[in-house]
């Protein structure tokens, strides 16, 4: 996994990215949160085009001026976006939309509001033609814009993260799996289904399956106090030239993703001293660590790696047919 270098033709990659932001997220963003305030209208923007810049600023790799069509990026990689920042959410009392800067629904007044964090990434070969595009990938580059404090309705910071997962590559096989069965098992069976268009296959960022695609995260920043005091920290930048080789680890997977069966099974799949004992946070043997709660077991074994997410099989894939049908309000 060396990129193509011959490609590489973007320097001063840091000061470059930082700039972009500053004047493509932050300074738009601003003025479209002033007009939303006026207009009632999202201030998010479509991050798609925004994505292939920042990416191309990340790799050093230019694109090729495609837009839509042909390859994102020079070395044939392709490009995917995904914004949850500024989604628009929902009123748990009346249903109406609630903006994300509104902190009551502008209709009911409640404060009862279901924040939404759904976004994801698309994928949606329509031919045997597009599925091998996707298979022989030379490099598939994500990227995510969300709230790294969502959890606690801290929308005052917004994080954007970049991955990389290599297709032909063994250790990220289960890229080609996903994709693969969701061609010929939910898109071929469906596409020419009256009863509803069969959805695209989604990737949701950080969740069971993008972490057992083993991607390698290689840019993360933090635009601090976006809406007040905008300041932007890169804190993890892997350089455009450096392989990604084994000696690259892929991104830890969470282990309470896991189902209690998947954990039950995890542990009795291990060999205890040599893959539990060594990435426990503390010392605990055997037996002690068995009679702990699953809960507990994970405080001491938070996160997998590529050698523990290996022992844990691919879910089953359950595709959904497209049935509603967008219609404007009464």
């Amino acid at each position: 996994m060396i990129p193509d270098i011959s490609k590489i033709t973007i320097p001063d990659n840091r000061n470059k990215i930082i700039q972009f932001l500053d004047e493509l997220i932050i300074s738009p963003r601003t003025n479209l949160r002033r007009w939303s305030e006026l207009t009632n209208q999202t201030p998010a923007t479509k991050i798609g085009y925004i994505g292939q810049h920042l990416a191309s600023l990340i790799t050093g790799v230019p694109g090729t001026g495609s837009g839509a069509r042909g390859d994102d990026l020079a070395d044939h990689s392709e490009v995917k976006s995904c914004n949850k920042v500024d989604q628009v959410d929902k009123c748990k009392d009346c249903g109406s939309r609630v903006l994300r800067f509104q902190t009551h629904c502008p209709v009911c007044h409640s404060a009862n509001i279901n924040r939404k964090n759904d976004s994801k990434w698309l994928f949606s070969p329509r031919s045997q033609e597009e599925l091998d595009q996707y298979l022989n990938l030379s490099r598939l580059v994500l990227i995510l814009m969300d709230y790294p404090n969502f959890a606690k309705l801290d929308f005052s910071d917004i994080r954007i993260l970049a991955f990389e997962i290599y297709p032909r590559e063994e250790r990220m096989s289960v890229f080609r799996r996903l994709i693969t069965h969701y061609y010929h098992n939910i898109y071929l069976p469906k596409h020419n289904d009256e009863r509803g268009k069969t959805n695209p296959m989604n990737l949701h960022p950080l969740m069971f399956q993008f972490y057992k695609c083993n991607p390698i995260k290689t840019f993360e920043c933090i635009i601090h106090d976006i809406d007040s005091a905008p300041n932007i920290e890169i804190n993890h930048y892997i350089e455009p030239s450096t392989e990604r080789g084994l000696s690259t680890p892929s991104v830890d997977m969470p282990s309470n993703l896991l189902s209690t069966n998947e954990w039950e099974d995890l542990i009795d799949n291990c060999d205890y001293e040599t893959e539990i004992l060594p990435r426990l946070t503390g010392s605990k043997r055997e037996p002690e660590f068995r009679s702990l709660s699953i809960k507990e077991q994970q405080k001491l074994l938070p996160y997998l790696d590529e050698t523990l997410k290996a022992k844990v099989p691919l879910r089953e894939i359950v595709g959904l047919r497209q049935t509603a049908v967008y219609r404007r309000s009464e």
